[in-house]
Order: structure tokens, then sequence, then C-alpha cells
């Protein structure tokens, strides 16, 4: 197997990355925006010398972001279900998030933020390609891979804004569908690709084929998606790092579900008998003590790295936007390789597409893609919408019909261009 992760200079990273992650949503238009007292002036960093410097820091910034979306998307998709007696972080689990909460919308990702770390992790990986774009090969080393590297990242930024969101702005713009910002997304992976090409460096290459195959797919493009998606490699996998020294830098499934005990896997996860979906009961209780605790074995320690693109989503890919009998064999393809049994042939469309689904939900478990998959193949929600919230105990109000996030009011009462309806 073949396997990639970002390279990381975490030490000298952390300079930059302190001043970062103090931008919102809406309050970072430039990085100089920031005023941190005792802090280092970030205008002596952004010069060529310091390219990659700033690169690592804006995947530091999606690294983060993106383990704590995974949490939360889980909880409204139902991979995870919510144990503590927090009652604002009940929303993400009982899908009725307010526009008004604070704490999707401007928590960090340290505290199960959503909005504003993806945001940061967008403008620090634009901001940063913009300067690459500025400079010169001979300024600035390896500049096509740092572009690449940088563009890939702009990318799977705004795939999780336009999954994860009813509507999303980015930089002080107008409110956007999903599918402009899924757009968006191709046009930052179609950067990546040319720059990967040129470097050449295989491991960005793949991962930008993933994400615009993602995106491609997630906006209905059948065609370039499987056109992408089979150029990845058998065994290509690419990481996201965690080290559990730090908040911003542990793998927040792990510490959500198997160190603080704040969540548990779902009910529908935890009887299935797949070695995909790996989970333990540990015949306890969990944090609110009335809640079963199951654990996730994917993830085995708060420094376990968390695959972002992977061959094998690349063949769910192709298998979904291909479709009838081929798809079935596709995902049979798949199954031997971890020595399950096959699917039974079919050219039933409902068939296949639960097959899909059900194929996707296994490998993908805990990746931060079940709440886009509810939303666009029209899943059932788990549980039903109306009923008591929770499954255990009733913790007040009932379970909503939210497959996807609201625009955070912060964005819509801070950005006068995001607070008209985004145009279809």
């Amino acid at each position: 197997m073949h396997s990639y992760s970002a390279r990381r200079s975490r030490t000298k990273a952390w300079a930059f990355l302190s001043i970062a992650t103090l931008c919102t949503a809406l309050a970072c238009s430039n990085l100089l925006d920031v005023k941190a007292p005792d802090a280092i002036n970030t205008s002596s960093l952004e010069v060529p010398a310091s390219a990659q410097l700033l690169v690592f820091s804006s995947i530091g910034d999606f690294d983060c972001a993106y383990t704590s979306y995974i949490v939360a998307s889980g909880l409204m998709s139902d991979e995870l279900m919510e144990t503590t007696l927090t009652a604002s972080r009940w929303s993400y689990d009982r899908r009725d998030i307010d526009p008004n909460e604070a704490a999707y919308s401007t928590n960090d990702c340290t505290t199960l933020g959503t909005y504003t770390p993806i945001s940061t992790a967008r403008f620090t990986s634009d901001h940063v390609l913009g300067l690459l774009s500025g400079w010169t090969d001979a300024q600035v080393p390896n500049r096509q891979f740092l572009i690449a590297q940088a563009a890939s990242y702009a990318g799977y930024s705004r795939i999780l804004l336009g999954e994860g969101f009813c509507s999303a702005a980015i930089a002080g713009g107008p409110a956007l569908t999903s599918a402009q910002i899924f757009a968006l997304a191709v046009g930052k992976f179609d950067t990546a690709v040319t720059a990967a090409t040129a470097a050449p460096d295989d491991s960005t290459l793949n991962l930008a084929l993933v994400g615009r195959a993602r995106a491609e797919l997630d906006n209905g493009d059948n065609a370039n998606a499987i056109a992408d998606a089979s150029r990845v490699p058998q065994g290509f996998v690419y990481y996201a790092t965690y080290n559990n020294g730090s908040a911003q830098r542990t793998n927040r499934v792990y510490s959500e579900n198997n160190a603080n005990q704040s969540v548990s896997v779902s009910f529908e996860y935890d009887s299935l008998n797949d070695s995909r979906v790996s989970v333990t009961d540990q015949h306890a209780l969990a944090s609110d003590r009335h809640t079963e605790l199951w654990t996730q074995n994917k993830y085995p320690s708060g420094s376990a790295s968390i695959p972002i693109a992977s061959y094998i989503e690349a063949q769910l890919i192709v298998a979904e936007a291909t479709g009838g009998p081929t798809a079935i064999t596709i995902l049979n393809n798949l199954r031997t390789t971890v020595s399950l049994p096959p699917l039974p042939p079919s050219g039933d469309p409902a068939v296949i597409k639960a097959d899909i689904a059900s194929e996707r939900a296994r490998w993908l478990f805990l990746q931060g893609t079940h709440l886009y998959d509810v939303r666009r193949l029209q899943l059932p929600l788990v549980p039903a919408a109306d009923g008591s919230y929770s499954r255990v105990y009733h913790k007040g109000g009932n379970y909503g019909s939210e497959t996807c996030m609201p625009l955070p009011a912060v964005e819509t009462n801070n950005n006068p261009n995001a607070r008209n309806p985004p145009s279809p």
C-alpha cells in the first residue's frame, strides 16, 4: 500500500499557525488584519524563504478543521451519538442547528467548531497560494510542489464547506450554493493537478485527482469524476497526520470517543460484524452515565492518521458514477481485498444505489463523507425526524430533519453580501 502524508516542519510552523488560527470566518481579509500583542509580525514570514513553512501551517489548519468536522458531521449523520450533558453540543446530534449558535459557527477546531475552522483553513491555503503565485521558481525551491499542496487543501476546504453546509460564503462574498462551491473546488484542483504534474509529485497529484473526482461527483459530473478517479493507482492513501501532544494536533475522533467518552458509536454500526467498521463494546456508560459506550477501533490513538483521499474512495466514486452491474463488480473487487463475500449481482437501480450507499458508509466510516451521502443520496434519516431526543433518555426537543448546517448568523451579520439566499 502506498501511503502519503503532507511533510511537516511543525516547530517552525506554529509561529505562523498561532496567528492564522485567530482568523474567524469573516475577520481576516488578510492575515495582517490580526493584531496579536507579543506575537511576531506576519510580514516577516510572508517571504519566499518561508514558503514551505506557510504551506505546512495552512495544512495544519486543515487537519484540525478536518478532524473536528468528522466528529460533527458524524453526529449529524448518525455515525456517532452525543453522550454529554452539555446542551450546546446536542444540536449536531439532534439535527436542529440554529444559525445563531456559536458552537458550530465560531468555536475553534479543538471545541468541535466547523464553520470558522474550515473557513480559516480555506483562507490560509488561498492566501499562501496567492503568495506562491507572485513568487518565482528561482525564489522558491519546489515551488510547483508547494502550489500543488496549497491548491489541493484549498480544494478540500471547499469540499467540506459544500458538503457540510447548506450554503457558505467565501472571502466576504455572496452566499453560495453547494454546487457553486464544488465548482470552485474543481478550479483549485485544476491548479493542483497542473502544478503536481509539473513538480512532478505523484502523491499530491493523486490527492488532487481524488478531490476533483469527489467534487465532480458531488456536482453530478459523472463523466469527469470517472476520468479523474480512474487515474488513481491501487494502494494509494493520503493522510492527515495528528499528534496527541496538543489539543490542536490531536485526532479528535479518538479524543471525543475513546478518550473523553463524549460520543459513542451509533447503534447502526455497533453490530455489523464488518472489519471495515471495527468497534468495541466497553461494557460501560459514556460521560452522560446513561448511554452505553461503544468505541471505534479505526484510529487507535490521538496520534493516529486519518485518510483524506485513497484508491478505495476513487473506486467508490467510479462505481457510483458508472452505475449498473459494473458498479457491483467494482464493489466486489474492493470487498475481495478484505476477504468479504461478493454482493449478489443486480440490475435493479434501487438495489445498486443501496449497495453503493452501504459500501461507502463502511469503507469511509468516520472520514467525513457520510453526511453528504445522506443528503445527496436522500438516505433515510436515523433516527427519524420528530422523535424525542435522544434515543437513550429524553434530553429535550425532538430530532430535526437537517442534512446540512445552515449558514451561520455570524456570517450574515458581518457580511452584507451573504444576506440574500444564494442564487441557484
